[in-house]
């Protein structure tokens, strides 16, 4: 069985390696399978040679989306691709936490701006919430662009920043818990809940949401993972996932929903690699 693991282009000067691969490696040589590392802006892979390919590490879609999603489509009629086109192209762009909003999943109060005049508007209202408050593009991966502001001018630069980069912006309260307790990245595998880990808070730390250990799997945890699992038409479809999730007046609240290259922090359960890769077999044999 040939499988393309694909990935993206790391940037040297500010680097996001794919902490998951030595994992995906060992647990694909432990089930026979010829496992090959590619990059999807790589015009020379002949995509018709696999039996399958598993997006990871595209980190690197962010400003071509609109390639990566056709890329996502055009391979699709190539090879069998997990996650689907249809899954890349939904959830590449976070106005999709509105859908998730009016299906009952609790998300962080967030506004969508396409313009600075909306902007100052959301900033305002923001504001009005919390001290400090966070600016985000709506397409965007490893907080990148993303910062958090105390004052109105802080917010206003980050707003201007991320239109000149031709992103909508999204404007939301600071959630203060994610530097006291953490933002939980909850992995999902074959639809299972398979284990949690602790992130390290981008905006106030840095980094690219890198891991800062491993979190409990607890009714709160289980709660949220089932009111997403219920708002997902395609749950079913999804061989990973990964739900982002932060508290927020003494409750969990959704902040990301990564269908689409999420990091699984495969090193807090190892044998994780081995379920989604005999998950992947089941799925194309």
């Amino acid at each position: 069985m040939k499988i393309a693991y694909v990935t993206g282009f790391d940037d040297p000067n500010d680097p996001d390696p794919d902490l998951d691969i030595p994992f995906a490696i060992k647990a694909c040589k432990d089930l026979e399978i010829d496992l090959h590392l590619v990059n999807w802006q790589d015009n020379s892979v002949d995509w018709f040679s696999f039996d399958a390919a598993i997006i990871r590490s595209t980190w690197d879609y962010v400003p071509l989306r609109e390639k990566f999603v056709n890329w996502a489509k055009e391979t699709q009629n190539k090879t069998r691709l997990f996650n689907s086109s249809e899954i890349v192209a939904w959830n590449t762009d976070k106005i999709y936490l509105k859908e998730l909003e009016k299906r009952n999943v609790p998300i962080i109060p967030t506004k969508f701006c396409s313009n600075i005049t909306e902007a100052e508007k959301q900033i305002q209202w923001a504001f009005s919430l919390s001290q400090n408050i966070a600016l985000k593009p709506s397409i965007g991966a490893g907080a990148r662009l993303a910062g958090k502001a105390s004052t109105n001018d802080e917010a206003i630069k980050l707003a201007y920043k991320i239109l000149e980069n031709r992103r909508e912006i999204m404007v939301q309260p600071y959630i203060d818990s994610v530097d006291s307790e953490g933002e939980k990245a909850i992995v999902v595998i074959d639809g299972e809940l398979s284990h949690v880990a602790r992130k390290v808070p981008a905006l106030t730390k840095g980094g690219h949401g890198d891991a800062a250990g491993k979190a409990e799997i607890d009714s709160e945890i289980k709660k949220i993972f089932e009111q997403v699992k219920n708002a997902l038409p395609f749950w079913d479809e999804l061989l990973y996932a990964r739900i982002d999730v932060v508290r927020d007046d003494n409750r969990l609240v959704l902040m990301e929903l990564e269908l689409t290259e999420p990091w699984l922090f495969m090193q807090y359960k190892p044998d994780s690699a081995h379920k989604l890769f005999r998950a992947l077999l089941q799925r194309i044999n």
